[in-house]
């Protein structure tokens, strides 16, 4: 990751808000919303993948949400962050429940990795995972101990994995000889010994499984011990899930909005009041300071600055976490008492809030962590 995320010098041919565009055109004639909907009426919702693979293979292949971030050498566009993060940003909007921050984080992590590099076997796979016919999923980082990589095989468990029940390819830290080290990791290899356990989350967007692996094909990503990828890659990882939660906060505002233009109380548009004005003028607002923020460290990123970055990204993450927590209230109180019943789409974003606030710290954890990293400097820098 130089220049780029992935390395990609080329002038490109599109904008970032042709991307937003195009995803979000797609999501007005295919809301996103309606399969959580139907994640939230499942009651074995736990053990299916969670999202239409139809719906995400237009996504991969068509508008080429895969392509944005993957390599040239991989066959993608190799654009940079901002365009990764303007997608992040619109299906945290549409409360996509398909795995596209996972696939996009993964494409941009092959730019470690040549694929005459890569095992045949593996090799196949990501081929499928570049047109939306494999499922890629993200380990969460654990406090405990990682699982092992050793000899082209992962052993151990990969904790919180997003859409583990499925994943055809994991891209999550392991312990390599030298010490931490990102892999990729196919459970679709057959045959293998794969666990899949799925996890609890009051989420109905993004299902979760621990994947226990028992000498499944893996490879690493980088250079074995290169800690500086492994920081940049957690970076990247930070800033889609900051713009995702950012993109998860516009879309409470837009529900907001279009139920206060249209609901009348006392023979009034509720939106003419100063309570309902001010909580939607507030959630603009954070939206905005968040957006700003995750823009920021995405140039930065892209400028190969990576101390600004990871300042930037720490700020970004908390501001966004605050912002989506904040929205998703203002979703369900603007709305009054439909708001909270089972069947209105509040409750869908207020827990997907929730369950993203605290991933990697509280905002308060992530701020003071920024703090520590010298973010004061960004001030100097920005007055000289």
């Amino acid at each position: 990751m130089d220049q780029h995320v992935n390395g990609s010098a080329t002038e490109p041919e599109i904008s970032p808000d042709e991307i937003r565009d195009a995803l979000r055109d797609y999501f007005t004639e295919h809301p996103g919303i309606d399969e959580v909907r139907r994640n939230r009426d499942d009651e074995n919702r736990s053990a299916g993948a969670g999202f239409d693979r139809d719906r995400w293979s237009v996504l991969a292949r068509q508008i080429g949400l895969i392509g944005i971030a993957a390599p040239e050498l991989w066959g993608g566009m190799g654009l940079p962050a901002p365009y990764a993060v303007a997608a992040a940003e619109e299906c945290g909007a549409a409360l996509y429940p398909g795995p596209a921050r996972a696939s996009v984080l993964l494409a941009a992590a092959l730019d470690g990795i040549i694929p005459d590099d890569v095992p045949s076997q593996l090799r196949s796979v990501v081929q499928d995972f570049l047109v939306g016919a494999a499922i890629a999923g993200v380990a969460t980082n654990s406090n405990g101990a990682l699982a092992e990589f050793s000899d082209g095989r992962v052993t151990g468990r990969l904790v919180a994995v997003t859409h583990g029940t499925v994943a055809d390819l994991v891209v999550g830290v392991v312990e390599s000889v030298d010490g931490p080290a990102l892999a990729l990791i196919a459970p679709a290899v057959r045959p293998t010994r794969v666990e899949r356990i799925p996890v609890p989350t009051v989420d109905f967007a993004t299902p979760l499984a621990d994947v226990v692996l028992t000498e499944v094909p893996a490879v690493l990503l980088g250079q074995d011990g290169d800690v500086a990828a492994l920081d940049r890659f957690r970076t990247f990882e930070a800033l889609l899930l900051a713009a995702e939660q950012v993109g998860g906060a516009e879309g409470c505002l837009a529900g907001m909005v279009s139920y206060a233009t249209m609901r009348e109380q006392f023979g009034k548009v509720i939106g003419t009041y100063q309570a309902i004005a001010h909580r939607c003028s507030d959630t603009a607002i954070d939206a905005a300071s968040a957006r700003a923020l995750v823009a920021a460290a995405a140039d930065a990123l892209d400028d190969g600055d990576d101390v600004a970055a990871r300042q930037l990204t720490l700020l970004a993450r908390a501001e966004a976490a605050d912002g989506f927590v904040a929205a998703s209230n203002a979703f369900i109180q603007v709305s009054g008492g439909i708001g909270f019943t089972w069947e209105h789409d509040a409750h869908l974003y207020f827990r997907r809030a929730r369950a993203t606030a605290a991933i990697g710290g509280t905002p308060a954890e992530l701020r003071d962590q920024a703090v520590v990293s010298g973010c004061v400097d960004l001030l100097v820098r920005a007055s000289a």
